[in-house]
């Protein structure tokens, strides 16, 4: 992904002045705590996957995505049905979101300012 001039300005601007509020990944959070179905978190989580433009949550959220679909296809599992967190899962994919996602809510980073470091834009001092 390149970044063209009018977004750099963009992304400038709002570092400035504060203006973008971190929400993709309290978002992605926040979902996988809600007590759903296996299929609700599918399309929860599929619904934050389609609205990132972080490629590397994209990626982490296909392959949750990927381990749910094939938990809910086996036969062998019962509870499909039966609503759960996946916070507290000992998946290794929701462990995977989970830390990405903390590392950016900690440092109080929105989703364009790791895009844009990711492509080696940063401010200028």
């Amino acid at each position: 992904m390149k970044l063209s001039s009018v977004s750099l300005i963009y992304f400038e601007n709002n570092l400035i002045n504060g203006d973008i509020k971190m929400a993709t990944y309290e978002k992605t959070i926040s979902s996988l705590k809600e007590m759903r179905t296996i299929a609700s978190h599918i399309t929860g989580i599929g619904k934050i996957m389609n609205k990132t433009e972080d490629e590397k949550l994209r990626e982490l959220l296909g392959n949750l995505i990927t381990s749910l679909q094939k938990a809910h296809a086996d036969p062998n599992i019962k509870s499909k049905s039966t609503p759960g967190n996946l916070y507290n899962s000992n998946s290794i994919y929701v462990k995977y979101v989970i830390n990405y996602c903390n590392k950016f809510i900690e440092e109080k980073k929105p989703e364009w300012q790791v895009i844009a470091e990711r492509h080696g834009w940063g401010p200028k001092y």
